[in-house]
């Protein structure tokens, strides 16, 4: 039996949702927040966590303006749902496991292959005694294990699963933990944490946010930044300034470098710039120095 199941009657776990909003964005025509009541009530559905428990939910992507933009996200701010701007997640989990020890829940909403990716993962945690919730669109293989629970994205917003028990977005309660307290909304890519959704918004519009996403795609892609054309130019005077400064940054420290090499011999020339520098120092004759040169050379290298 595991630690789920020693719980006591009416102890209350702490549940972790993390949305992935760009592959699986909320379905057209839907409100946002009775979204999000389908999903508390589903982490509810599936074990220990109660509406006074705490519960939070982080909402990611790489291009929240444009997914779920800018309307839908200032709804889901106003109702303490974290945003973040950012491409994986993993060390999200981690570090929320960290602060919230089991028995806990945690659920990822995200498409199937990228689930898969991560399944090795949450194997662990489920081994350590986290209930592993699943939400992701209609799967075409199964993924490599089976979890505590799993549901089809659409179905689980859909409204033909409402219970007979209706839930109002008021009725919704969230006693947010420390973990979404501290950075209710962030950048991961530019390590930016406000806690004003205009402030936010403001700096994924950013040409510094800009420059970040580039900065990344380049170090992903072993992108030469010292040749002008594999650079992005064009876009905005901001923009050009920023790849210029770094191209000059880039050029002049492999001048730097390059100079302090110095000049290096080859095999070749070192040893015989030896083989010279011992003969001299002995004052090795040269009719004798032409006969064990050759020799000499040998024994020392």
């Amino acid at each position: 039996m595991n630690q789920i199941e020693n719980m006591h009657v009416g102890e209350v776990e702490k549940a972790f949702v993390l949305w992935d909003m760009g592959n699986c964005p909320i379905p057209d025509g839907h409100d946002p927040l009775k979204v999000v009541a389908k999903i508390q009530m589903a982490v509810e559905k599936s074990g220990h966590v109660r509406r006074n428990g705490q519960i939070s939910i982080t909402a990611i992507g790489s291009k929240l303006t444009e997914v779920p933009g800018e309307a839908v996200m200032s709804r889901l701010s106003s109702f303490e749902i974290s945003l973040k701007h950012s491409h994986l997640y993993t060390h999200d989990l981690d570090e929320w496991a960290d602060a919230n020890p089991p028995p806990s829940t945690m659920m990822i909403i995200d498409d199937h292959e990228r689930i898969g990716w991560i399944a090795s993962n949450l194997s662990d945690f489920e081994d350590a005694g986290y209930r592993i919730l699943l939400a992701y669109p209609q799967r075409t293989t199964p993924l490599p294990r089976s979890f505590s629970k799993q549901w089809d994205w659409d179905a689980l917003v859909s409204d033909e699963q409402e219970t007979t028990t209706t839930t109002t977005t008021t009725s919704l309660v969230y006693s947010q933990g420390k973990y979404n307290d501290e950075h209710p909304l962030a950048c991961e890519v530019c390590f930016v944490a406000v806690k004003s959704f205009e402030d936010f918004t403001a700096h994924l519009k950013s040409v510094e946010h800009e420059y970040g996403e580039w900065d990344r795609f380049a170090c992903k892609n072993g992108v030469d930044r010292t040749i002008r054309e594999n650079l992005p130019f064009g876009r905005s005077s901001e923009m050009d300034l920023l790849l210029t400064q770094d191209m000059d940054r880039r050029l002049m420290k492999r001048k730097e470098r390059s100079c302090g090499r110095g000049i290096r011999l080859n095999p070749t020339q070192s040893k015989a710039s030896w083989t010279f520098l011992f003969l001299l120092f002995f004052r090795v004759p040269t009719n004798l120095a032409m006969s064990f040169d050759f020799t000499l050379t040998w024994v020392l290298f």
